[in-house]
């Protein structure tokens, strides 16, 4: 009678367990249409071991970049599982079915790329242990000019659960992470080949993220160069107004008007000349010791020159860098400090 009490309770306590693992599902966690949200970008922190019973604290990340929205929107009234997310002046495009979440392409006013064949971002229902491949591929155009060809592969893997301790103090009890490994090469003018790391942080009752980290890494002949790694900090709210949350990014403490860590540590930074034909000769002062490298990217995320790393003493600095067989357009310069970055835009002619 006892081992068949034990049993029970055993039994009952797995159930239990078993019912607080999150489980991504589309009705709950896929885009809709007139959905506005806010996230900020705020520095780069490792994302852990995979496994359950895990513990993240990201609750003391400095704040980088706080004017990160991101706003759903039907691009065609003809067709309702399409859905657009307009971020950083960048247009996705997806397809939402039951069951999956598909990437279309994306346009700015430099760069269109549409996928001839769509890249599998998602699939529901998703739960822990859950794993997805998929292989894409698509064309587009730079500059109205130059042809491009991307072709990869992505690996999605839910592989973590347990608690997440964000900014501002909260604490997510049960939170999900997802992985989503993406390898591809781009062939223009310049071929390039990168991969993609990407964990992605969710929570009951909470339809988008509500934490992200993202880390790109450029493949070379002779070797691997990270060149670009940020976070992101999604507040945890749903289908807020604007108002409402232009008030509660006044309002919490995350957020202030001051300067960013970034500007505290590089200071009296000057980019010459803008717009660039040949080099871009950059000053900057150091307010402490730090290590400082520069990338150059294009308005896909392509890094198109990079710097090597420096560790420097506090002072003043001048660097200077060849953008003349650049093409003509708007690139972004990523000022990497230590683990934080700040982005400057320069147009080339």
């Amino acid at each position: 009678m006892k081992k068949l009490l034990l049993f029970i309770l055993i039994s009952n306590f797995n159930f239990v367990c078993a019912q607080k693992s999150l489980k991504l599902e589309s009705v709950e966690h896929s885009f809709l249409l007139s959905d506005s949200i806010y996230k900020c970008q705020v520095e780069y922190k490792d994302p852990g071991e995979a496994g359950k019973k895990q513990v993240w604290d990201f609750s003391e990340l400095k704040t980088m970049d706080k004017n990160y929205k991101v706003k759903y929107f039907s691009p065609d009234k003809k067709d309702s599982s399409i859905i657009c997310g307009l971020e950083h002046r960048t247009r996705y495009f997806y397809r939402c079915k039951s069951d999956s979440l598909w990437s279309l392409g994306f346009e700015n006013y430099t760069t269109r790329l549409n996928y001839t064949k769509p890249e599998l971002k998602l699939k529901y229902p998703f739960a822990y242990g859950d794993t997805l491949q998929s292989a894409f591929e698509g064309k587009g155009i730079y500059s109205n000019l130059l042809p491009l060809h991307v072709k990869g592969n992505t690996f999605v893997k839910a592989d973590a659960e347990g608690e997440l301790r964000l900014p501002g103090k909260k604490i997510i009890n049960n939170a999900l992470r997802v992985r989503s490994i993406r390898h591809y090469s781009e062939i223009g003018k310049d071929s390039i080949e990168m991969t993609l790391d990407t964990y992605t942080w969710y929570a009951k009752d909470i339809r988008y993220p509500v934490f992200e980290t993202i880390k790109t890494t450029l493949h070379r002949i002779n070797k691997d160069n990270l060149v670009f790694y940020t976070s992101f900090y999604y507040l945890p709210k749903e289908q807020k107004l604007e108002k409402d949350l232009d008030e509660e990014l006044e309002n919490t403490d995350l957020y202030d008007n001051s300067k960013s860590e970034t500007e505290k540590v590089i200071t009296e930074l000057i980019m010459l000349p803008n717009p660039v034909v040949n080099d871009l000769n950059i000053e900057y002062k150091l307010s402490r010791k730090a290590d400082v490298w520069f990338s150059v990217h294009n308005n896909i995320g392509i890094p198109m020159c990079v710097t090597s790393p420096k560790a420097l003493d506090e002072g003043q600095y001048f660097e200077s860098i060849r953008m003349g067989h650049l093409s003509r357009g708007t690139y972004l310069v990523y000022v990497h400090v230590d683990n934080m970055i700040l982005k400057r835009m320069i147009l080339k002619k």
